[in-house]
């Protein structure tokens, strides 16, 4: 029986152990990761659908996002009769890549807790089963263990004597804090691209009118002369000359109708697709108020320290202030580091008896490490975070010039623009003028319907270039906007958007 019954227990020893790997198996199979599941398509249902027809967008709603009192300003003046706001509350909403923006808070929001946990110790429970058997008999006695272990402690915490836990909190921090306003920084981006594409979408509307004006009296010019040409008071060559003229109208038309849908695509993609555009049937011209048609003296006489407050300039400082707390860390790696591992609990040779009195235990382990030679790993880390330092101070240096620069360039700009509005506006009421009589003279019997077909159609075309010129000057005002905030005033977009228009 004894021989049985020490042969059983190696058995029973192996059937634990396959049972135990098997569970550990099978908990490892498990996976918490969620389920894929394909986000919907932001974008309307047909690569054709229109984007003025009800229905085809998504069906969530705008919620109201408050707007400053610089925004509200803006919208204001870029828009009077309202049809810009609702496309920022859209925008706001909806905007792919502002919501990756404000996600980025949310990430580095984590990172610098995650930071700043370091500095305080983690204390965690624990329980522990070691099981050790051998089937010699005497190894057995010698060496197999059978021990139950409960506990609650801390372990491998530093003591942050040197402050190098406390300066990579600090620069997690700042890192921070730079992520807040570059996310204020996209914001002012996104409402300045709403505006801009906002601005594109009106003048091409109106520029579309224009066109189809001119087509329509070139048309009924062709129409004439061809009527003329049959009572042989008009040539062929006039005639075909006439059909040139109609023909380059109709496909200026074409191109002002394709440019406009553009532009209503290129707002649409900035709303995030959310919903079908509000119709903008309105195009009429709206007059420049004579407060616009100059520059305010705050703007002339603005002190070189209200640069400080644009959101580039406070995020770059930001990230020159997390380089200067880097510093610490390298810093501390020069002294000793001291770490501490503490917990107590309860130890027992079986499960059963683990919470019997007398089974107490501690564990106090400080450790103490102080570096002697390291091939001067420790100095190049310090070399590495001044010169971060220096980099970080360039490109701050460089982000204050850029802001001092770009406003004396709006500031010339807005010069320049001025005196191309008071052109256009004086050509403009020359070319009306012009009509006024000629339809005066008609009117008298003393002129041609042609004529008064012919004035129509400079007044349209003067109509376009001063309508071009007010759209500069409003575009200086976004760019006096996009200034003042620290966003891109993106030139090169602005000039393939006027070249599309000419």
């Amino acid at each position: 029986m004894s021989t049985n019954a020490s042969l059983s227990k190696p058995i029973r020893s192996r059937w634990c152990c396959w049972s135990v790997m098997l569970l550990t198996l099978g908990v490892t199979g498990c996976s918490l990761a969620p389920s894929y599941e394909r986000p919907a398509l932001p974008v309307p249902q047909t690569q054709q659908a229109s984007v003025l027809v009800e229905g085809f967008g998504l069906s969530s709603t705008p919620t109201e996002i408050g707007l400053s009192q610089n925004e509200e300003h803006l919208i204001a003046e870029l828009s009077p009769e309202g049809g810009l706001r609702p496309l920022v509350q859209l925008s706001l909403s909806f905007n792919r890549d502002f919501r990756v923006a404000f996600l980025r808070i949310e990430e580095a929001q984590s990172l610098y807790l995650t930071a700043r946990s370091d500095r305080m110790p983690t204390v965690a429970a624990g329980f522990e089963r070691d099981r050790q058997q051998f089937d010699n008999a005497a190894i057995n006695e010698r060496y197999g263990q059978d021990l139950t272990f409960a506990s609650v402690g801390i372990s491998n915490f530093e003591l942050d004597f040197f402050g190098r836990v406390r300066s990579l909190s600090e620069a997690a921090r700042h890192d921070y804090l730079a992520t807040i306003y570059g996310q204020q920084s996209a914001r002012s981006a996104l409402i300045a691209e709403v505006a801009r594409l906002y601005l594109l979408e009106r003048l091409t509307a109106v520029q579309q009118v224009d066109a189809r004006l001119i087509d329509d009296a070139e048309q009924t010019i062709l129409g004439r002369v061809e009527g003329q040409q049959v009572e042989g008071a008009a040539s062929f060559d006039d005639v075909a000359s006439q059909h040139a003229k109609a023909q380059d109208a109709h496909l200026r038309l074409a191109a002002a109708t394709a440019e406009h849908a553009r532009s209503l695509q290129a707002l649409l993609l900035v709303t995030g697709y959310a919903k079908p555009l509000p119709p903008m049937n309105n195009v009429e011209s709206v007059e420049v108020a004579p407060a616009d048609l100059g520059t305010p003296h705050w703007l002339v006489d603005m002190p070189s320290q209200r640069l400080l407050e644009r959101f580039d300039v406070r995020q770059s400082e930001e990230r020159l202030k997390a380089a200067n707390a880097n510093i610490g860390a390298p810093r501390a790696a020069f002294f000793p580091s001291i770490k501490l591992s503490t917990g107590i609990g309860i130890a027992s040779d079986s499960l059963r008896t683990l919470f019997e009195g007398g089974n107490g235990t501690w564990l106090f382990s400080p450790q103490l490490s102080l570096p002697l030679f390291d091939g001067g790993r420790n100095r190049a880390n310090l070399n590495l975070a001044e010169v971060r330092k220096q980099m970080a101070v360039a490109q701050y240096e460089k982000t204050v010039q850029t802001a001092f620069r770009e406003m004396a360039d709006v500031l010339t700009e807005r010069q320049h623009v001025l005196e191309r509005v008071h052109s256009e506006k004086v050509l403009s009421a020359l070319a009306q003028s012009k009509a006024q009589r000629t339809l005066a003279e008609l009117e008298a019997g003393g002129a041609d319907r042609t004529l008064l077909l012919a004035s129509q159609i400079r007044v349209a075309q003067a109509d376009m270039v001063w309508q071009q010129a007010r759209q500069a000057l409003l575009l200086n005002r976004l760019d006096i906007y996009r200034v003042l905030c620290g966003v891109d005033t993106a030139p090169a977009q602005r000039l393939s958007d006027n070249e599309s228009l000419q």
